[in-house]
């Protein structure tokens, strides 16, 4: 069978690129011109939305009384406080639910409550509030139960607390079904209904707006703000758009996190050989929620919680060293899937499938959707894989379920391409782009070829080209050598934190002339790097990671087409200008 050919990268000039616009707000904000370029392709194309981007505030942020069912669920909460009420914080088992329950619990605390908190088990208990969750809340003596990032489709089980005398709160903010649970109180922005102004905050932001509330702090966060490292770690590893809200909670947190953080975080910093680094929205996304996700993933989730809580060093390294153990293991189980996998797009996979379903009884459901993640990048299709668990019950019945994860592509929206799947499935939800399914293993044969006809049909009904989902380089501007300075790095790095919807940005430099040509680094994954020559000045660093198997034809060819970001490197005390290389195309 002929190989599914992954699709070749086009490089395209950004389409929202104008150089009038870009002209006028340069000479507005006194910037560089290439920075405008930047601005106007990210929608800021006038002096005061650039200004409101570049200058985030926590003035900024919106009032929490705008979110439907905050006023009625915190009401509920600060009742049960005065009442010496047993609260049950149901979380997840990521990174943002555990930042989550972590934030909530802290508050609670703090407000003297008699509080208690549950992180599932990704093997055994799977996704979401369960019965068996509120059983657990009964026999703890809690009659209220607040779930965190999750718990907008558990009806069945908020239906089974009611009968055991326990209400529920409800925050999440994942997509809602059209049935909604009887909960007290839904705190979501993603239900119907719900006119808040920003509806795209990650679990820990939607936890967050209830703790200014439960601590009186509708329109200031002076109490909430020591929370800020822990908003912006579960925002930024929930790769939401960082943009509004999220941007300005991610921006204040990263700045926490940089300048005093909390013992368990300091500790996770120096495990990851991070100590002597600014921390970034690509650190903690990269290094650090990898290593507490870990913990769900391939161990205890718990884990991940007694870091944050964490009060005394010793404990805070224990921890951090145990997550770094999990990342390690979690990581061989990601290769080994991985390859797995790749192989058997191509020799299970018709080379003109629109979707990648696969399964296998050796792959542990915890690391899948990274698994996942990868296929889509690769190939740019739709990939859903199934994994097996020993022991993976669902609600204490007799049979013995499957659990995938999925990853999909702008356009094709994979809560929806599994809830045409439904009939297959013993339950499934999510996002747009991610979601996670139970599936009993005699259906997954039918899966596929459901899942497959369900994705070309929504291909066909948007008259889609070969190369729609081919990966796209949108870059914002041309550069010279010389434009490359200082203060234009400077100028950029005001844009960060970066993440979706504000990705880094992008540079190119055609017929680009190469000097010095070398491989740095060790083993398979060595590092190219080589300077480009100006018409005058200094040369330009260039370093390109995990792309020196390239070395010997840029040598060769002396000229070369370039995809950078510029930044600034110091090395020895000098601070000079180093273009992270992107992309490249060689003469």
């Amino acid at each position: 069978m002929p190989s599914v050919v992954p699709p070749i990268a086009n490089w395209v000039t950004h389409p929202s690129r104008s150089e009038e616009r870009a002209r006028e707000l340069a000479a507005a904000l006194d910037a560089p011109l290439p920075m405008a370029h930047v601005l106007v392709n990210r929608g800021l194309d006038n002096e005061e939305k650039a200004r409101r981007f570049l200058e985030p505030a926590l003035e900024n942020l919106h009032d929490p009384r705008h979110m439907l069912g905050l006023e009625a669920g915190a009401t509920r909460i600060l009742a049960a406080v005065g009442k010496g009420e047993g609260i049950f914080i149901h979380g997840d088992y990521d990174v943002d639910g555990i930042t989550s329950t972590f934030l909530l619990y802290s508050v609670l605390q703090e407000l003297g409550a008699r509080v208690e908190y549950r992180i599932p088990n990704r093997a055994t208990d799977g996704y979401g509030l369960s019965k068996d969750a509120m059983n657990e809340a009964h026999r703890r003596g809690c009659t209220l139960v607040v779930t965190v990032d999750c718990g907008i489709t558990a009806n069945e089980a908020v239906a089974h607390g009611r009968g055991l005398g326990i209400d529920t709160v409800i925050t999440d903010h994942h997509a809602a079904q059209e049935k909604l649970p009887d909960a007290v109180a839904i705190i979501n922005p993603m239900q119907p209904g719900c006119s808040y102004p920003f509806n795209s905050l990650a679990g820990v932001g939607v936890a967050f707006k209830l703790a200014q509330a439960l601590l009186g702090e509708w329109e200031e966060i002076d109490r909430a703000r020591k929370y800020l490292d822990v908003v912006a770690l579960g925002t930024i590893a929930d790769v939401v758009p960082l943009v509004g809200e999220n941007r300005i909670l991610a921006r204040f947190g990263l700045e926490q996190i940089n300048d005093r953080s909390r013992l368990g975080l300091r500790a996770l910093i120096r495990v990851a050989r991070l100590s002597e680094k600014r921390i970034t929205s690509g650190h903690v996304a990269f290094m650090l929620a990898p290593r507490i996700n870990a913990s769900g993933r391939v161990g205890n989730a718990e884990q991940g919680l007694r870091l944050l809580m964490a009060a005394q060093e010793g404990e805070a390294i224990a921890c951090a060293e145990g997550l770094d153990g999990d990342n390690n293991i979690r990581r061989a189980l990601d290769s080994k899937a991985l390859e797995q996998a790749r192989g058997m797009v191509e020799s299970e996979l018709d080379p003109d499938c629109s979707s990648i379903l696969l399964w296998s009884k050796d792959w542990k459901p915890g690391v899948i959707g990274i698994v996942a993640s990868r296929l889509v990048e690769q190939y740019r299709k739709p990939a859903v894989l199934v994994g097996y668990e020993p022991g993976a019950l669902d609600n204490g019945d007799d049979i013995e379920y499957w659990r995938g994860s999925g990853r999909s592509l702008p356009g094709l929206n994979l809560t929806e391409l599994l809830s045409g799947c439904s009939k297959l499935l013993e339950s499934h939800g999510g996002h747009a782009f991610a979601a996670g399914l139970a599936v009993r293993p005699a259906n997954l044969p039918a899966l596929r070829e459901r899942f497959e006809k369900l994705v070309r049909r929504e291909l066909e009904r948007q008259g889609c080209k070969p190369d729609r989902f081919a990966p796209r380089i949108e870059i914002d501007a041309e550069l010279t050598p010389e434009e490359c300075t200082a203060d234009l790095v400077q100028w950029l790095e005001r844009l960060a934190p970066h993440g979706l919807e504000n990705p880094e940005p992008l540079f190119q430099m055609l017929g680009a002339r190469i000097d010095k040509v070398t491989q740095v680094g060790r083993g398979p994954q060595q590092h190219l790097r080589f300077n480009v020559a100006g018409t005058a000045g200094p040369l330009l660093e260039v370093i390109g990671f995990g792309m020196g198997e390239q070395a010997g034809a840029l040598r060769a060819a002396g000229r070369a087409d370039l995809v950078f970001t510029p930044t600034l490197n110091e090395w020895e005390q000098k601070v000079r200008v180093q273009l992270k290389l992107k992309s490249l195309r060689i003469a």
